[in-house]
């Protein structure tokens, strides 16, 4: 995988498209999703940087709750799910220790579109069965969560992934088509990208 460093929002999407525009290509090809708004996806979550990576101490907070029984789940992440993560990942380090470190890859964000950790344990969404979070920065598998996680916000609120691009994109961001997303800018730059993409071709 080659650096690059483009400069404005015309030599990135460029970018995307050389590095990874058959990867797209591939998985749009299995979805209603365009080629277009992957690219866009990519752009807003980590501008193409497969190896990008961000701790959400809020949701290692909350699998803790599970985990200690405080909490039923999050979302559909149970107590049992966390166990069976440690004790499946815990062989590759030694004691408690090692599996602390496994349970907070599930806080964090990985990857070309910045899939959740804990997603691995969702055993409706999971397109690629993987042993570690961590296995999300890798762009085949992460691209195939991100599809799913997408297909799976479209089926829950009744969304055309042909058309509503913008409801996804706040999807995608705060988990809901109204949601307010931290960047206010987040929904409107997703969009120019998209175009910026489907020019190129």
């Amino acid at each position: 995988m080659r650096a690059f460093f483009p400069v404005n929002d015309q030599q990135l999407m460029q970018s995307i498209k050389t590095e990874y525009g058959a990867l797209l290509a591939e998985e749009a090809s299995h979805t209603a999703i365009p080629e277009s708004f992957l690219a866009a996806l990519i752009a807003n979550e980590s501008g193409g940087n497969a190896q990008a990576k961000r701790f959400e101490g809020n949701v290692l907070a909350s699998l803790w709750e599970v985990l200690l029984g405080r909490k039923a789940a999050y979302g559909s992440v149970r107590a049992s799910d966390l166990v069976a993560y440690v004790k499946g990942t815990s062989s590759r380090v030694n004691g408690i220790t090692g599996a602390l470190f496994d349970l907070d890859d599930l806080a964090h964000s990985w990857g070309l579109t910045q899939v959740m950790g804990y997603h691995v344990l969702d055993p409706g969404l999971v397109p690629v069965p993987v042993t570690y979070a961590a296995s999300l920065a890798n762009p085949e598998i992460g691209m195939g969560y991100t599809v799913a996680l997408l297909e799976q916000f479209a089926r829950t609120w009744r969304l055309d992934e042909r058309l509503n691009f913008a409801e996804l994109l706040r999807c995608w961001n705060t988990g809901r088509p109204d949601g307010k997303t931290f960047d206010p800018s987040y929904v409107s730059n997703g969009l120019h990208r998209m175009a910026l993409y489907q020019d190129l071709a």
